[in-house]
This record gives structure tokens, sequence and C-alpha cells, in this order.
């Protein structure tokens, strides 16, 4: 009988429970905590914001976490987005090559519930 473990977070070392039903599921170790594995992006992507659409031109900018910007066009927006995105949005993408540098790709708008304002009435 497996029994439950107490690991840690590599990203945050916080100590999560491994139990015996993920022990099945997964039969390696994650080195992640349930949260950094929901928050962190999918395997090859990144995350961004976006810093500049152009509705007339059909590109824009979004601004990576180490601060350097990065094109996108729309055609790389996933036929389920709708155009335009917005100066501020949190994106998820994969970057691809191009004749003028980096480009994202497979672009998606991540869409983020506000936990912080209380419940009417409260």
């Amino acid at each position: 009988m497996r029994q439950d473990f107490v690991l840690t977070c590599a990203s945050c070392q916080t100590p999560f429970l491994w139990t015996p039903a993920e022990q099945r599921d997964d039969q390696e170790q994650p080195p992640l905590c349930p949260v950094c594995r929901h928050l962190l992006p999918a395997e090859g992507r990144r995350r961004g914001l976006v810093k500049f659409c152009s509705l007339r031109k059909h590109w824009g900018f979004i601004t990576q976490p180490d601060g350097v910007e990065l094109f996108f066009h729309r055609s790389a927006l996933a036929p389920d987005e709708a155009w335009p995105l917005t100066e501020g949005e949190l994106v998820e993408y994969a970057v691809e090559p191009s004749p003028r540098g980096p480009q994202a790709a497979a672009l998606r708008r991540l869409l983020l519930t506000d936990t912080t304002t209380p419940p009417p009435g409260s």
C-alpha cells in the first residue's frame, strides 16, 4: 500500500503532498506543486502581456517577462480567439523564427478571474 509523500516544489519551495492516487497516475515524483503546475505555461510556451495592438495593421507587440518585446501578427491568433487583443491582456504563445526575427505563434489570451473583489453584500 502506498502512502502520502511530502515533496518540496522546485519553483516556490512550498511543501505539498504527493498522494497514492497521484503516484499511480504519474509514476514519477512531480518537481512542481499543483499551484505552480497550474500557473506555469505549458511546455514550449511562454506568457507575456500585450503592449500594443494595431487594429488597422493587424499586428502588435507582447512584453515578455524578461522585458524583451516580441512581434505578433493577427494570423498568430488561435482560430477561436477574437480580435483585437487589448493592451495589458495576459497571453500565452510559442515563439517561432521569421525573416525579421522571432515572433509569437499559436497565440491565446488567458482569462483571469478577479478573486480580490469581495462578494456583493459583504
